[in-house]
């Protein structure tokens, strides 16, 4: 009985680990996916602006993905019950 539960121990790391490494990599093509969107829809309306600083966009881009909202609900289908 030891034997399965720790069997099952192992098994349930492993599990977590590659939810974790799917979570990160789901975080990334939602950020992805909107910095390209905000390309698409700068590359559309180019008159002369002033230059934004690249990095603080990328960064507020991170913020407002919506890859909380998204990885929330994923996360409901991927625990163990």
């Amino acid at each position: 009985m030891d034997a399965v539960l720790d069997k099952m121990d192992h098994y349930k790391g492993e599990h977590y680990r590659y939810v974790k490494e799917g979570i990160t990599l789901l975080e990334l093509a939602l950020w992805k996916a909107k910095l390209g969107e905000k390309e698409d829809s700068s590359k559309e309306g180019r008159t002369k602006k002033a230059k934004v600083d690249a990095v603080s966009a990328r960064k507020g881009t991170r913020i407002t993905c919506g890859a909380e909202i998204v990885i929330k609900n994923v996360l409901l289908f991927l625990k163990l019950v």
